[in-house]
């Protein structure tokens, strides 16, 4: 059952992206509204798809990370999406991810972090929590290590199922399997957000699903989503993706890495080569549907941002 939009949600909403919305719709500014912050590349998991892992560099101390958190807002971030490696592993001595959020929740409407699932983080006040699954346990585990299916889903289980959604990541590997998880996470899980490998080192890249290759499971995801599945993409994006039609406002993004550097505009700037025509980051897609005035997507980020449940 989905949960109805509260008059606080509402308000929430309207109060932080007021602005930033009415200056782009009525003075064609752009100014960024969510903000990825890779506090670390460190991570307890190889994952196949994955390329931060593999890379190394200074991380900032407490000091430096306050200081990043108040630069992006300063910027106009709205939403921040705290991202690794596996930021629960940062630490400065006896700092942790916990005094970061307890600190940026002053600065920001919306405290999110993406995570691997295998380290509990119901300690700490996220308003909204991604976990990343790729498939049933064979498939999940053969992506990212023997055994880590069952961690992720035992951790999922014991989450605040109005505030944990997943993440779900479409390779060549899980491609066929998606229909299966979306099935197993019916009734635990506030949503599931859905995006396409990318090949952050060009092609050829064993994992990538060409646009050509995606439409047959989009198809599929929008039947399910119609189902109750818990999609929580909207329809007008998936049928972008599928049509080959990708909306894009990158201003509207900016993203710190480990060392503080922010960068302004697509969340590959610094991180890979960029190739629209490669894209499958759909939360990207979502946002600027939403900043155009598109309403399912406008509900879907009031939804999953400011709610429980993902937009029907």
């Amino acid at each position: 059952m989905t949960v109805p939009l509260s008059y606080s949600g509402i308000t929430k909403t309207l109060t932080a992206f007021a602005g930033p919305f009415l200056a782009y719709n009525i003075a064609g500014r752009i100014t960024p509204v969510l903000a990825g912050y890779k506090i670390t590349h460190k991570c307890n998991l190889k994952c196949l798809h994955c390329p931060y892992w593999q890379r190394s560099g200074h991380e900032q101390s407490f000091e430096g990370a306050l200081s990043t958190l108040q630069r992006l807002r300063s910027m106009g971030v709205k939403i921040l999406i705290i991202e690794g490696g596996e930021p629960l592993l940062w630490r400065d001595g006896n700092k942790t991810l916990s005094d970061i959020v307890q600190h940026a929740r002053k600065f920001f409407p919306s405290v999110c972090m993406t995570t691997n699932g295998t380290i509990p983080w119901r300690h700490i006040p996220f308003d909204r929590v991604w976990i990343s699954l790729d498939g049933p346990p064979t498939v999940h585990d053969s992506i990212r290590g023997k055994g880590i299916f069952h961690t992720v889903w035992k951790n999922l289980e014991q989450s605040d199922r109005n505030k944990t959604l997943v993440s779900t990541t479409i390779n060549q590997i899980n491609l066929s399997s998606i229909p299966e998880l979306l099935a197993m996470l019916r009734g635990l899980t506030a949503g599931v957000t859905i995006q396409f490998h990318y090949p952050y080192n060009g092609l050829p890249d064993p994992l990538f699903v060409p646009r050509s290759d995606r439409k047959e499971a989009l198809d599929e995801l929008i039947r399910l989503k119609r189902l109750g599945y818990p999609v929580a993409n909207s329809v007008r994006s998936l049928l972008e993706l599928k049509l080959e039609r990708w909306t894009c406002e990158d201003g509207l993004l900016a993203n710190a890495e480990p060392d503080g550097t922010i960068h302004h505009g697509c969340y590959l700037k610094n991180r890979g080569i960029a190739e629209c025509s490669f894209c499958g980051f759909a939360a990207h897609n979502e946002m600027s549907l939403a900043f155009k005035m598109k309403w399912q997507s406008v509900r879907t980020g009031m939804k999953i941002f400011f709610m429980g449940r993902a937009a029907d």
